[in-house]
């Protein structure tokens, strides 16, 4: 594979930290969505456990959909009674499974993980996003974004 250049890999860095932009008012202004290589992830975490589905495919998995202000704030734990119910995304749970692991320790089914995004940052969407809304909206991120097919693009120009 071909070296990519610093200018290339920083403005994927860049594209990385995508802000999706909220047309309303309200405690937020727009979304950072956020991947992670989860290779990385674990060479860099001294406990590192693949979920109980199986190692995540060799490509890009979802950190997190975060709300932040135009001030750089970051909005967290807005409704701390507002919990994750299952049933309100069983329809994504597989879909969420594949782009959205836990990678923490002990292996898990990644509902802990999913729980605890929606309460820290995910209620800070509410008036946006349901629970339903929330995670569909980061899988569609990660459906549109596919930051290996534009690092292979860009190794390929070079």
């Amino acid at each position: 594979m071909k070296l990519i250049s610093i200018s290339i890999l920083s403005k994927l860095l860049i594209l990385q930290y995508l802000s999706v932009q909220c047309l309303s008012t309200q405690n937020f202004d727009f979304f950072y969505f956020i991947q992670q290589w989860p290779g990385a992830y674990c060479d860099s975490n001294q406990s590192c456990c693949f979920p109980k589905t199986g190692k995540p495919t060799t490509n890009f998995t979802i950190y997190g959909l975060r709300p932040n202000t135009n001030d750089n704030s970051s909005p967290s734990n807005c409704n701390t009674k507002s919990v994750l119910d299952k049933s309100k995304i069983s329809d994504l749970i597989k879909n969420l499974e594949n782009n959205w692991p836990s990678l923490s320790c002990p292996s898990s089914d990644g509902i802990k993980l999913w729980s605890h995004e929606w309460m820290k940052y995910g209620t800070c969407s509410e008036s946006e996003l349901t629970q339903h809304g929330y995670f569909q909206t980061a899988l569609k991120l990660k459906q549109k974004i596919n930051l290996l097919q534009i690092l292979k693009n860009a190794g390929n120009k070079t």
